[in-house]
């Protein structure tokens, strides 16, 4: 019995939306950083900066790349869509590790709870990305 995934029934569309909006996001998070780092322990901001080239090329560029595609409904979509829903689990995973053991989930309850949300989504968005590929490639193929 092997076991077949459904259909997405989320437009293209509507996908590259949501990751352009992530994209937007990531970017977003990088100009508030900029502005608003101050109060972070030296480690933090010294790890946190080692982000900013993969983060605004890679993964930022390739949601933007993955969108293009799925709009277009070219089949190179559901590959790009993979790799940015891959890099977004690994970011979510490699900064909750991060956050833990720098004690950024226990100070404020605010810094502490927007942590956590933030790696939570990273990890369900990325996650909901590699579904979304493993889907979309199953009924192109």
């Amino acid at each position: 019995h092997q076991f077949q995934m459904e259909t997405p029934t989320l437009s293209a569309r509507r996908f590259a939306w949501s990751q352009r909006i992530a994209a937007l996001a990531i970017v977003f998070f990088w100009i508030s950083f900029w502005n608003d780092h101050h109060d972070l322990p030296a480690n933090v901001v010294d790890f946190e900066w080692c982000f900013l080239l993969p983060d605004i090329l890679w993964i930022v560029g390739t949601f933007w790349l993955a969108s293009h595609w799925l709009i277009k409904s070219d089949p190179r979509g559901a590959i790009a869509t993979a790799v940015a829903g891959s890099s977004m689990v690994y970011l979510g995973m490699l900064d909750a590790i991060c956050n833990f053991r720098h004690g950024q989930y226990t100070g404020s309850f605010s810094h502490g709870a927007l942590n956590a949300a933030v790696n939570v989504a990273c990890l369900l968005f990325g996650s909901a990305n590699i579904w979304y590929a493993s889907a979309r490639s199953k009924r192109i193929t």
